[in-house]
Formats: C-alpha cells, sequence, structure tokens
C-alpha cells in the first residue's frame, strides 16, 4: 500500500507536472504524432511493449506521455521505462524518476538475465513497458541495419529474443525523428527543435526464435519510412 501511495504522489506531482510541458510542446508544434490512436495505448492482459529508435536522450523523456491522462486516473497504464542502472538509473539526478523505471546493468550477465525477469513479471500483470531495443543511441552503435530510403538503427540486442518470446506481449512499434536536434550531444539543448513521432499499429509477432529481432528491426525501419 506504502509503494501504491508513492506512485501516485510521483504520478499526480512530477508525471503532470512534466506532461502539461509535453502538451505545450505540443500545442506549439515543437512535438508532432502522426497516427496516433487510444487503442493503441491499451495493454491487454499479457502486457505492452512499446519499442522505439533511439537517436537521443530526449526519446525516453517524452514517449511516456504517449500514455497520458490515461495513467493519472490507472496505475496499470503508467509506462515503466527500461533505463541504464550506471548511466542514469543510480545517478542522484535521477532520483525522482526511478519509480517509472526499471534498472538494467548492461555487461553483467546475471544482473541482466534478473532485469528480464523482473520485465516478464511486468507484462505478464498486464502492464506496459518502455524499451529500446538497440541498447543505447543509435550513434554509438558499430553495427546498423537500414530501410529503403536510408534510415538507420543499430540491430536490437540478441539477449532480447527472450523477452519477445516468452512474455507474449503486444509489441507497439514507435518511430521518432528530431531529438538529435532537440538534444545533440555536444550541445545545449534547443527545446526549439521539432520532433516527430509516428506511433504504429501494435501486433502479436508470430515470427521463428531465430527471425524475430530481425522482424522487429523491420518493421521499426518500415514505420521510419512512412
Amino acid at each position: 500500500m506504502k509503494e501504491k501511495y508513492k506512485l501516485w504522489v510521483f504520478i499526480w506531482t512530477i508525471g503532470l507536472l512534466a506532461w502539461l510541458v509535453f502538451l505545450i510542446l505540443k500545442i506549439t508544434g515543437r512535438v508532432k504524432i502522426r497516427g496516433y490512436e487510444k487503442r493503441k495505448v491499451r495493454p491487454g492482459a499479457s502486457g505492452l511493449i512499446l519499442i522505439a529508435n533511439h537517436p537521443s536522450l530526449w526519446e525516453p523523456a517524452i514517449l511516456p506521455f504517449l500514455f497520458f491522462p490515461r495513467c493519472l486516473f490507472s496505475q496499470k497504464l503508467l509506462p515503466i521505462s527500461v533505463v541504464d542502472k550506471n548511466d542514469y538509473y543510480n545517478k542522484i539526478w535521477f532520483s525522482p524518476f526511478r519509480m517509472a523505471c526499471l534498472p538494467v546493468e548492461r555487461g553483467n550477465a546475471r544482473e541482466e538475465l534478473k532485469a528480464m525477469d523482473a520485465m516478464i513479471e511486468i507484462l505478464n500483470q498486464g502492464r506496459i513497458l518502455i524499451l529500446y531495443p538497440e541498447g543505447g543511441r543509435t550513434s554509438k552503435g558499430e553495427e546498423f541495419k537500414f530501410s529503403c530510403s536510408g534510415r538507420k538503427i543499430r540491430r536490437f540486442k540478441k539477449g532480447l529474443r527472450r523477452l519477445f518470446l516468452n512474455s507474449h506481449a503486444v509489441i507497439w512499434p514507435v518511430w521518432t525523428e528530431g531529438g538529435d536536434k532537440v538534444m545533440p550531444r555536444f550541445s545545449f539543448p534547443h527545446i526549439w527543435a521539432e520532433t516527430v513521432i509516428k506511433p504504429g499499429e501494435p501486433f502479436k509477432p508470430e515470427a521463428r526464435k531465430s527471425e524475430i529481432l530481425e522482424v522487429l528491426e523491420g518493421v521499426l525501419l518500415e514505420l521510419g519510412d512512412r
């Protein structure tokens, strides 16, 4: 009960204030969402995994608000974002956001397995995960996959096969553009720059184990080309 109360406080303070900023960005045209429908944010009994490309640090800051204002009234609809434990979750400045995040200690096989089990448990509860399968920002990758028009993503982390195959969750692909201009790596944030968010169609993958990541990579890149 205590944890639920703390979560309500988080949602109605930090969450609400940040959502109002997000609304201002939408109203002023700084954030544009193409293809959004309310039905797409329903997790269902097996949960929902939002997968997105990760060109910058801007996407983790704004994509959770695709689920507002509904999660103001249902904790089940509050998305849990998967974040790097050492680079973000353990930092003091990140402490206000920990309640809506699941940490992953990348490079530590045992801890990665624990995090995977936690993700599957969240989905089994019919809840929502926000996941960046590239495992980090696109520009930091070494192996890439390209779309027909030249858009690119890092190849998805192989360890995610277990999550996609064992959770039976619905996958919601979301493509973003412009985040690298809002938050460039070696400059101050340019909050006035435009961000485009393209929510795709939720679906349950039916690919074999060896093909699941390649299928999801293709779906995300195809969405980016639309």
